[in-house]
């Protein structure tokens, strides 16, 4: 028996089969779409900015410091929300969750 690179491709001749095929790509054809940044860099002024050890207040307002992790990483002040967010998974994803 042919391997299957050997097996002869057949076409999709009939119009019902190209109807099927285009439903089952949801009419994705072409060339991708070019992907955005899953992190887009923050345009707040000190966001990411390190804590120092006898730093408690925020460089500007609204700031939340994120605790580094265990591992010895150090705090560091964010925006509130989306970086905060995204800051605090990655020290959890650094420790395995237990900081």
């Amino acid at each position: 028996m042919p391997t299957r690179a050997q097996r002869p491709r057949l076409t999709q001749s009939s119009p019902g089969q190209k109807a099927a095929d285009i439903a089952y790509k949801a009419g994705l054809t072409g060339t991708p779409l070019p992907q955005s940044p899953i992190v887009a860099v923050c345009a707040v002024d000190h966001c990411g900015a390190p804590s120092g050890r006898r730093q408690r207040k925020p460089p500007a307002t609204g700031m939340v410091r994120v605790r580094g992790s265990a591992d010895g990483a150090p705090s560091h002040w964010y925006c509130p929300g989306r970086c905060a967010a995204i800051a605090n998974a990655r020290a959890d994803l650094r420790t395995g969750g237990h900081r």
